[in-house]
């Protein structure tokens, strides 16, 4: 699963030139290291003129009346996109790009669990394969936009430390996770572990596991140990 993201270099021009998005578009938001479900997140999904919006979406889909049955629903399993009443709308029709530079997950051993930062080891942006949905406020004063992150079985460097993974996608397909005509097969194949040598695993403080807490010092190295990979 995701439970936790950063995105520590947000700028509006490189978000735009990464991600093809239109230069009207102007996005404004401080690092983050720190991103926890409810918050409002970057996303980019495609208009109807075939270009491309970065916009604020709320972590955690709240897809129609299913969000009455439970919280709303941070990660959503890749296998059952198209069979799950919950995802099955907005794989069909609404699918959207997750910009970030790492996430986090918790390893567990015999000394407890303790948080690792998952990044690319240049640095550089990525994107999680997303979903989104609208939802009417109870007030009838608007809509709410939710989104979730995709999971899938975790790639070789992943799997000691957690059984899912989000999907990150590769540039070259992020294309065709957000062309409306795309098929279900298709878009199931792009659904795959990132590889191996795509990704670094540091071990950081426990600083992370405050919702409160944001800041660099979340990625710092976990200075008082070796590092396990």
């Amino acid at each position: 699963m995701c439970g936790r993201y950063t995105l520590t270099n947000p700028d509006p021009a490189k978000l735009r030139v990464r991600f093809d998005v239109a230069e009207s578009v102007d996005v404004n938001d401080e690092p983050r290291f720190n991103i926890a479900p409810t918050d409002p997140v970057l996303a980019v999904r495609r208009r109807e003129d075939a270009s491309r919006d970065l916009g604020r979406l709320r972590w955690g889909l709240m897809p129609g009346r299913w969000a009455e049955k439970g919280r709303p629903l941070i990660n959503a399993r890749a296998e059952g996109l198209d069979s799950q009443p919950a995802f099955k709308e907005s794989f069909a029709e609404r699918r959207c790009l997750i910009p970030a530079d790492g996430f986090y997950e918790w390893l567990e051993d015999e000394h407890g669990k303790r948080p690792v930062w998952i990044s690319r080891p240049d640095g550089k942006l990525f994107a999680f394969a997303g979903l989104w949905a609208e939802l009417p406020e109870r007030s009838g004063d608007g809509m709410i936009h939710s989104c979730t992150i995709v999971t899938c079985e975790p790639n070789e460097l992943i799997r000691p430390i957690h059984d899912r993974m989000p999907v990150v996608l590769g540039p070259d397909v992020e294309g065709a996770w957000l062309d409306p005509d795309a098929e279900s097969g298709d878009l199931h194949g792009l659904l795959v572990p990132a590889p191996e040598d795509l990704l670094a695993v540091r071990d950081v403080g426990d600083f992370v596991n405050n919702v409160r807490d944001d800041g660099p010092h979340l990625i710092d190295p976990r200075e008082e140990q070796k590092s396990l990979f």
